[in-house]
This record gives C-alpha cells, structure tokens and sequence, in this order.
C-alpha cells in the first residue's frame, strides 16, 4: 500500500527524494568541515609537540608513529567534538559559496 501512496502523488515524492539529497549534501560539507579542522588542529597539535620535546632524545621510529598517530586521532575526536569551532564557520563559507560560480568560468568568460 505504501507504494500505492507515492505513486498516487509523484510531486511529494520528489520533494521528499530532493530533500534527502540536500541533507546528504549539507552532511558531506558539515563533514568536510570538520574534516579541515581536524587537519588544522593535527598540524597545531604536531607544532605543540615540537615545543615540548621527547622525554627520550633517542627514540625509535615505531615510537615515534605512535606518537603520531596519537595526535592524529586527538585532533580528529576534538574536531569531531566541536573542536575550535572553526568548522561552523567554514561550513557557513561553504553553502555561500554555493551561488558563486567557479573561479576558472569566470576568468575563461572574462579572457
């Protein structure tokens, strides 16, 4: 019967699938800015981690991946958690951008 439903009214359907694909489209940017941010809070974690110094002037390489990875994931769970916030603002300068069109179209037109 559910089938019935949509059929009996296509218009709802397609607000409903077009709907869908804008909240997968604004999650792909809300993750893409938390993404960045991650990226930025791993190079900010990994300068911290020059200022500090190594207990252990002579350690290996596996340790010191280790250690890498530790500041990795540290970034990417307080990116995750809200982070800076920076993320909110780059998502905001993600839907504005939207409208814009490309950078290299416009120039192409204008040459």
């Amino acid at each position: 019967m559910a089938d019935l439903s949509r059929l009996a009214n296509p218009q709802s359907a397609i607000i409903k699938l077009q709907s869908n694909s804008v909240d997968r489209t604004d999650q792909k940017k809300q993750q893409v800015a938390k993404d960045f941010e991650s990226i930025l809070l791993t190079r900010l974690f990994a300068e911290v981690q020059t200022t500090i110094g190594s207990l252990d002037p002579e350690e290996e390489g596996t340790a010191q991946q280790v250690q890498g990875l530790f500041w990795l994931y540290l970034a990417r769970d307080a990116a995750d958690k809200g982070g800076l916030g920076l993320w909110k603002d780059i998502y905001q300068h993600l839907q504005q951008m939207d409208g814009t069109p490309n950078p290299a179209d416009v120039l192409d037109e204008e040459l």
